[in-house]
């Protein structure tokens, strides 16, 4: 596994580029934004993300969460601030298009898929948008977790240590922006 900081210079389709790449892990850390993505795919992850607007460059950063931090389960993507955050892990897989719109076409007994549900399977087909499921994980201070704002966003894991090896998975667009506004706040 190779790791990438990211430096976000224009606007682009991050998530898009991000989605088209399988499985990688993103991480904000007090010292900046990463990626890590496997070896034979670091100069198509450069590329990918070069056309979105994002500088990539190899570095030697470990992403571990540091001795002395609390694990917590994220339950969006709503950016914390970097400098409360030991480590903010989230991966990202690409979805496979046949499941994913049998998922979105699915309907209860004497009912059609809905109108906008049958749009999004559209764009999805035809490439227009690429869904992904992401799964994301923080390490921080036990005082942090207790602040409201961490409350809102990240679940602190207390009991269940197992947890924190598998948080459930979530689903969303490329299209929504939700990886880039995360990664780059």
């Amino acid at each position: 596994m190779t790791v990438l900081r990211c430096e976000r210079l224009a606007n682009g389709e991050v998530d898009a580029a991000v989605a088209s790449l399988g499985a990688v892990a993103l991480a904000r850390t007090p010292v900046g934004a990463f990626i890590e993505v496997e070896d034979h795919l670091v100069d198509r992850a450069r590329r990918l993300l070069a056309f979105a607007g994002v500088r990539a460059t190899v570095c030697l950063e470990t992403l571990a969460p540091r001795p002395g931090t609390r694990a917590a389960i994220g339950r969006d993507l709503t950016p914390l601030p970097l400098a409360s955050l030991a480590l903010d892990l989230v991966h990202i897989r690409s979805l496979p298009l046949g499941p994913e719109t049998a998922r979105l076409l699915r309907a209860g007994p004497f009912r059609r898929p809905s109108a906008p549900r049958r749009a999004l399977v559209r764009d999805l087909l035809s490439g227009v948008d690429a869904s992904f499921g992401w799964r994301r994980r923080a390490w921080t201070t036990r005082d942090v977790l207790r602040s409201g704002e961490a409350r809102r966003v990240l679940r602190p894991v207390v009991f269940d240590i197992a947890a924190i090896g598998a948080p459930p998975e979530r689903r969303a667009l490329a299209g929504q922006g939700s990886i880039a506004r995360w990664l780059f706040a």
